[in-house]
């Protein structure tokens, strides 16, 4: 060991041989095997990430951001996302997703062995693991237990492999930003948050403040030390609906991520490199080598932040609140439920989240519309969605009843390859029509396309399965679902099979049967959500469910959002 200090010091100086040994640190191991990663730059064998990048498979990283040592609900992740690499070969950049993943969305967590599964807010699946609460498997357990829950119980909802993960706590994030000299971020909405946690509310804590304190942000850039970024990336409930959501703290911890990304890439952050991983130090937990981190690097480091897509799964898209601000008797707190309870819906946008480099190059203009006569919003949800993934897409309004999606190719074989892909995402057959000419009146089909451009007409078959119900990942949960598709299996490892959506452009997809509208009425399994039984045992879901329609329940009445009660008068405090 003394022979390896001497041999950094000496051939790196004082800058290598802190690297090399916050890098130990991090990753808990050896000052000397930290060099011979560096040398091999993460060479390893088939399941490493370097062989997977060899060889085009996208690899997937899960972040699970959470309080920690003296905090209420320590390891509950309040922050959870997902970060998807495409190689592209060639030594062409990666394509790079971040999937933002709303903590209150109501799960099963496969804890393993013969027990039944275990129904839970997605957060609760990290802390499970980490508290040591009883489980079936022991690879959930241990110091690893929480990450290798929380990927196995995002495996199973999105359908991919979760390769590794990242658990870090607040004292890391803080220390993060304070250690390169915070970082800048342009605010996208001014707003203010009266009901800010001032302190924890947990009477294990040494000291416990269950107070509140008022926090501000007004639009735009702003620079920001570790503990302002924390209140930015944490705060939930201003009354600017535009902000007061976890939806939205979800998009603003991206936007944090990013700045990170991009201070540390700089010259002057670089230099702060040791400082930075010395300050995460045992705030982060991790299954990554240090091979497969240095494969990363070198794999990510010129990728350009402004190509990085970002998804946010949210009441704009593919899931809907439960609770406050709808506030029922069978869900009297804030839960978020899928539209499509099998997952086969968000599986399918997940698993094609990538679209190829070539068909993103041609910026076809694609108008999407709404042909399933339930005026539900998808013209404007699938815009949103496609939009994510990088294309053109705007929201083109209602449009004629069509049991069928179409997609309409007006460009003249200009857009081909964008029209392929739409047909084959939504398994149906290209209709082309000719471009509409100055001198001759438009067809009646061809005027439903943007002129030299590209249509997609909703219909009614996508949104049957949108809303479908047929098969469900929460069999047992709500009366009246139907059994599993097959779409969720059960956890081992973090590892998932889910079937694949897409269909041949060639074959028109048949359109499925009317969903069910599932009862309102609560199980009636022992135990209910808000006082589950035992871990061995199926914990009994409120089930509310979208009306036929797609919207909340009968009892879905908006309310104004509820604010916590028997708290101190708060105290104004400056504004970050």
């Amino acid at each position: 060991m003394l022979v390896c200090v001497v041999l950094v010091v000496g051939l790196v100086g004082g800058y290598g041989a802190r690297l090399v040994f916050s890098l130990a640190h991090l990753f808990g191991e050896s000052p000397i095997s930290v060099i011979t990663d560096i040398i091999h730059r993460g060479g390893g064998g088939a399941g490493s990430i370097s062989n997977k990048f060899a060889n085009g498979q996208r690899v997937n990283i899960a972040l699970y951001g959470y309080g920690g040592d003296g905090h209420d609900g320590a390891y509950l992740s309040d922050s959870i996302m997902v970060v998807s690499i495409q190689p592209r070969g060639d030594g062409n950049p990666p394509q790079i997703a971040e999937i933002s993943i709303p903590r209150d969305w109501f799960v099963p967590i496969p804890i393993g062995g013969n027990q039944k599964t275990y129904y839970a807010r997605v957060n609760e699946a990290y802390s499970i693991g980490q508290s040591g609460l009883p489980v079936s498997s022991a690879v959930y357990s241990g110091d690893h237990g929480g990450g290798n829950l929380g990927d196995a119980t995002l495996a199973n909802m999105f359908g991919i492999h979760i390769d590794h993960f990242i658990g870090l706590d607040f004292t890391a994030f803080k220390s993060a930003v304070d250690s390169v000299g915070g970082i800048d971020i342009t605010v996208q909405h001014t707003f203010t948050d009266n009901n800010y946690p001032r302190g924890e509310c947990d009477p294990a804590a040494k000291v416990v403040d269950c107070s509140v304190e008022t926090v501000h942000f007004n639009a735009g850039p702003q620079h920001m030390d570790g503990a302002t970024a924390l209140i930015f990336a944490r705060s939930r409930e201003s009354s600017d609906p535009q902000e007061g959501t976890n939806f939205a703290r979800n998009k603003r911890q991206q936007l944090v991520l990013t700045a990170i990304k991009q201070k540390v890439l700089s010259v002057g952050g670089l230099r702060n490199l040791p400082d930075l991983l010395n300050s995460l130090g045992d705030h982060v937990k991790t299954d990554l080598p240090l091979g497969d981190a240095l494969s990363l690097y070198d794999l990510v480091k010129n990728v350009d932040t402004a190509g990085i897509e970002h998804v946010s799964i949210d009441d704009s898209n593919f899931v809907f609140d439960c609770g406050p601000p709808y506030g029922t008797a069978s869900c009297p707190a804030a839960y978020e439920y899928p539209y499509d309870r099998s997952f086969s819906t968000i599986q399918h946008f997940i698993q094609d989240l990538f679209v190829p480099p070539g068909t993103l190059s041609q910026k076809a203009p694609i108008s999407v519309q709404d042909g399933s006569g339930r005026n539900q919003g998808a013209s404007k949800r699938w815009a949103s969605l496609l939009a994510d993934t990088g294309l053109l897409a705007t929201d083109g309004g209602t449009a004629r009843l069509s049991p069928t999606t179409q997609v309409v190719d007006a460009s003249g074989g200009k857009y081909s390859a964008t029209a392929s892909w739409l047909a084959q995402f939504y398994g149906v057959q290209v209709t082309t029509v000719a471009p509409p000419s100055p001198s001759v009146p438009p067809s009646p089909r061809a005027s439903t396309a943007p002129v030299g451009g590209i249509t997609l007409v909703l219909g009614q078959d996508e949104e049957r399965s949108f809303y479908g119900t047929s098969g469900s990942a929460y069999a047992g949960e709500y009366a009246g679902s139907g059994g599993s598709t097959g779409a969720y299996v059960g956890g081992g490892g973090g590892t998932a099979v889910a079937p694949h959506r897409t269909a041949s452009p060639a074959t028109p997809r048949p359109a499925p049967p009317p969903a069910a509208t599932a009862s309102t009425t609560p199980s009636t399994t022992p135990g209910t959500i808000l006082n589950p039984p035992p871990l061995g045992t199926t914990t009994s879901a409120p089930s509310p469910s979208p009306t036929a329609a797609g919207s909340p329940g009968p009892s879905a009445t908006p309310k104004p959002r509820a604010k916590p009660t028997a708290k101190p008068t708060p105290r104004p405090t400056s504004s970050p």
